[in-house]
């Protein structure tokens, strides 16, 4: 059902419908117990664990807070239970079916099957007869999955700090995750803040057993340099992402939509405008003037109703507490999909995600260069292109050893990864879409797993694969305004929101949260022992003339805030921390 066209669109000012304390109440978790008692060490979750009713003993026991939605499969015969936390499909099985499916074929000698879900899900099968539990991670991994042991016994859950609470033994810090995040924002190691309790791989199938944890990807990509003619691409994009689309669309009746002046979010808005059994709900945040422009017109063109939210002018005075921690243990800020998913708590928000780098191809080349137009070694391209800038860093009042070494193990890191996608002849792309993409873009989503189930119909194996095949000078902003034009022609006229010029500009004021971040990094580093990375002398003139207002310095209460955020957070726990370890 859409809005009538005549219906003006709706402009309401930014209210964050949350109180500041949110609560994460979307938790799983998964361990085996002490023989002969259950004991919960998760305060506030319920145990799910499926009973058998065939005598086989628990592999497994299985908690999830109040907030989860876990869907749950017997199978009588066969001693074999399952738990899918998240929101999974198949193009061609129906949901009904899909949980007994998955446990046939991840337990099967054929696991390639697995590469046709689409969502974002974690599945946990306990094989009670064959005495092994079996883990399915969805294709980009983006639910967030940490397998380790205690004492012997297998561990997981979806939030490290989660399991630190719970006593577990976390073995001490990632210095590997800590050096790429302080550089990045995200964790390059693909594991996360703690050495025992790394992140399930993407598209993956773990097998514990015998007291031992193995991994194996479920995808292969093939990789190559086609030319198909741009009728021939447009089809090819067209397909997946409508399959897509209507596989994990399947059994929803209402939807929220983010919409902003780029390509994504209209190409999901004319996708679902055009499913008449959605109920579908615009958002606009209007962070700048074109965002509303573009937006608006998309919406109009589509006969969809908007709610266009205005801010104040500000980065941060949106959201009630900017800051909050990854699944994987370490700070960063909300994004704007944050705000508009509060607005309708529970309702599945349509996501863009995953589209820029798959249709637009703006992640096939770094400083406008693919890896065969690159003369240096690529690990240190790729490297200097995902260092942050100094409108988010202050990086030249940190130990110029610790940045040194925090380089040489993103270095190290870096070589390894793009390895593993030289075959396809796209080690960028690979890299960006496994791990830039999961842990930094992919914020855009996890942020929202305590407010409400994000949808992605641009993530699926069918068309990354699509994409690695093809050669990337195939993709770019021309070719998707192509795309759009043919497949959807009532919004062809739309300019994108970079082509609007000054309208386009955005100079937001001093968010009010930034006074007090400042005034907590300069608390902290009167003291010995806190920010121990940092040149006091050369930060403590710089934090007085942010606490005076001065715009130049926001940036520096920004950086130090997260900094002190994580070394807070540890702090608290108990977990014993030095930068210089790093």
């Amino acid at each position: 059902m859409h809005a009538n066209s005549t219906q003006p669109m709706t402009k309401t000012r930014c209210e964050y419908p949350t109180s500041p304390a949110e609560q994460r109440t979307n938790t799983f978790f998964a361990f085996e117990s002490a023989p002969g008692a259950f004991a919960n060490p998760f305060p506030g979750t319920t145990r799910l664990t499926v009973a058998a009713g065939d005598g086989l003993a628990a592999g497994i026991e299985v908690v999830a807070g109040p907030g989860a939605k876990v869907e749950t499969f017997r199978d009588a015969t066969g001693g074999c239970c399952a738990y899918c936390w998240g929101r999974m499909a198949h193009p061609d099985i129906a949901s009904k079916d899909l949980l007994q499916w998955i446990a046939a074929a991840a337990g099967g000698h054929d696991i390639s099957q697995l590469r046709f879900l689409v969502g974002t899900f974690v599945v946990l099968i306990d094989d009670r007869k064959n005495r092994r539990v079996l883990m399915v991670s969805d294709i980009i991994g983006i639910r967030p999955w940490f397998v380790g042991q205690h004492q012997g016994r297998l561990v997981c859950g979806s939030d490290v700090w989660e399991i630190q609470k719970a006593g577990i033994d976390m073995g001490g810090i990632n210095y590997d995750a800590v050096a790429s995040w302080l550089r990045f924002i995200w964790d390059c190691s693909g594991q996360s803040l703690f050495k025992n309790f790394a992140e399930i791989g993407y598209g993956s199938l773990g097998r514990w057993e015998n007291g031992a944890y193995v991994e194996k990807k479920y995808f292969t990509l093939t990789g190559g340099l086609n030319q198909p003619t741009q009728a021939e691409l447009f089809d090819g994009i067209r397909q997946r992402v409508s399959r897509t689309f209507d596989a994990v669309t399947r059994d929803l009746t209402q939807i929220s939509l983010p919409l902003s002046g780029g390509y994504d979010s209209r190409f999901m808005a004319a996708l679902a405008a055009k499913n008449k059994r959605l109920e579908v709900e615009a958002f606009c945040v209007r962070d700048r003037e074109a965002e509303a422009i573009a937006a608006t017109m998309v919406a109009e063109a589509l006969d969809l109703k908007l709610r266009v939210l205005e801010t104040d002018g500000t980065m941060w005075n949106m959201f009630a507490e900017p800051y909050h921690f990854t699944p994987g243990g370490f700070p960063i800020t909300k994004q704007v999909s944050h705000l508009i998913a509060s607005q309708r708590p529970g309702v599945p928000l349509l996501s863009g995600f995953f589209g820029d780098p798959t249709v637009r191809g703006s992640q096939d080349r770094l400083h406008g260069l693919n890896e065969r137009q690159t003369t240096e070694e690529l690990a240190v391209a790729y490297r200097r292109a995902f260092i942050i800038n100094h409108r988010l860093a202050r990086f030249d009042l940190i130990d110029e050893k610790i940045i040194a070494r925090a380089d040489e193990r993103i270095l190290n890191l870096l070589r390894q990864r793009l390895a593993v996608w030289e075959y396809t002849g796209h080690a960028f792309l690979g890299v960006t879409l496994f791990f830039h993409q999961r842990y930094f873009m992919g914020n855009n989503v996890t942020q929202l797993l305590h407010v409400t189930d994000p949808i992605i119909p641009f993530a699926s194996w069918e068309l990354i694969d699509y994409k690695m095949q093809n050669d990337p000078s195939l993709y770019d902003y021309t070719m998707y305004k192509n795309l759009l034009a043919d497949s959807f022609p009532e919004i062809a006229h739309i300019p994108h929101n970079c082509q609007m010029g000054a309208k386009n500009e955005s100079s937001p004021r001093r968010s009010d949260c930034t006074t007090g971040w400042a005034a907590a990094a300069l608390r902290a580093i009167m003291h010995k022992g806190n920010l121990s990375l940092l040149s006091r002398r050369k930060t403590l003139p710089r934090l007085l003339g942010s606490l005076a207002g001065r715009r130049d310095q926001e940036v520096l209460a920004l950086f130090l805030y997260r900094l002190l955020l994580l070394e807070n957070r540890l702090r608290q726990g108990g977990i014993m921390f030095d930068w210089n370890e790093i």
